[in-house]
């Protein structure tokens, strides 16, 4: 099978395709063909990260969590050959960026009836990001008052979307030249982030901050008593924002991170509302596996709403 390998090569690890042994399954798990994945900011840092095991002499690096593709062989009772299918591997593991991998059975979903192979591709991760944050890590109730970061990238258009499903009253942060595309994923107020504060008496029941840009000590004079604040990172782009992160995490019971995690059950719920036509996600742009140096460039530079696809064919 093809797959996309990290060679190191200076600052920029760059990919290269390579012919890898088939994948051998085990007891519970499904092989699949994989037609398509997606870029996603972990998948950027995984890819610094295992080039540093590669030029430590680990070879055939493969990363990428997103995928959707057809069931080769199964050894669960869940899943049958001809299945297609869709969900995400652990960033830690990785595995995606290929023709072919082995997952866990309980881990993945029927695709999306009304959906293309790399439409669905992009979905898993930054969709079970959003639900997880806000249902399970958020709580989040009917009718709330609520202020989603990054309103317009992949987690944040995604939790839009869900919460516009319970009714809530939606604030969103972006860049003005979003504005339109935020509105129009259902934010009932947008809010330039580089050029407008939040209005000083905004309280929110919930404030997700699906940029992970911010931490509690940042936003927490807009939270209503008793109200949350669930991160996908925390302020963690510099040493202070470490620390404040920090800092918060151990003294402020409100403040909360969500690590996504494979779960069917969220797959099929997110499954239900795409096939009721209640989700869908924009693409920027998609790139064929040979251009994963260039999509990856792109994710790393940002300026773009919804997520970039990868088409690895069938």
């Amino acid at each position: 099978m093809k797959a996309a390998v990290i060679e190191k090569k200076g600052t920029d690890p760059r990919f290269k395709i390579k012919e890898l042994p088939r994948p051998i399954i085990k007891s519970g798990q499904v092989l699949v063909r994989n037609y398509a994945s997606s870029v996603n900011p972990i998948d950027v840092m995984a890819r610094n990260g295992r080039a540093l095991l590669a030029s430590a002499g680990f070879s055939n690096q493969v990363i990428g969590s997103d995928f959707c593709g057809k069931v080769l062989q199964s050894k669960s009772r869940l899943f049958k050959e001809g299945d297609e299918v869709f969900g995400m591997i652990s960033a830690i593991k990785g595995g995606a960026y290929a023709e072919e991998l082995t997952v866990n059975a309980d881990q993945i979903a029927l695709k999306p009836k009304n959906l293309d192979y790399v439409e669905a591709a992009v979905i898993p991760l930054v969709g079970l990001t959003a639900y997880q944050g806000l249902f399970k890590v958020g709580r989040i109730q009917e009718k709330e008052n609520i202020l989603i970061t990054g309103c317009t990238g992949g987690v944040g258009s995604v939790a839009v979307q869900l919460a516009r499903t319970l009714d809530c009253h939606i604030s969103g942060l972006c860049s003005e030249k979003h504005r339109a595309y935020a509105h129009s994923v259902g934010c009932d107020v947008v809010i330039d982030y580089q050029n407008q504060q939040i209005p000083s008496g905004a309280r929110f029941d919930l404030i997700f901050d699906a940029a992970g840009m911010y931490t509690y000590s940042d936003l927490k004079h807009h939270l209503n008593e008793q109200g949350l604040f669930v991160t996908t990172r925390g302020e963690t782009n510099n040493i202070k924002g470490l620390v404040k992160t920090a800092v918060d995490v151990v003294f402020e019971p409100y403040m909360k991170f969500v690590f996504v995690k494979p779960n069917a059950d969220d797959l099929n719920v997110l499954k239900e509302m795409i096939e009721q036509g209640k989700l869908k996600l924009h693409i920027e742009k998609t790139f064929l596996l040979n251009q994963l140096t260039e999509a990856q460039r792109m994710m790393k530079n940002g300026g773009f709403v919804g997520k970039i696809g990868v088409d690895i064919g069938e």
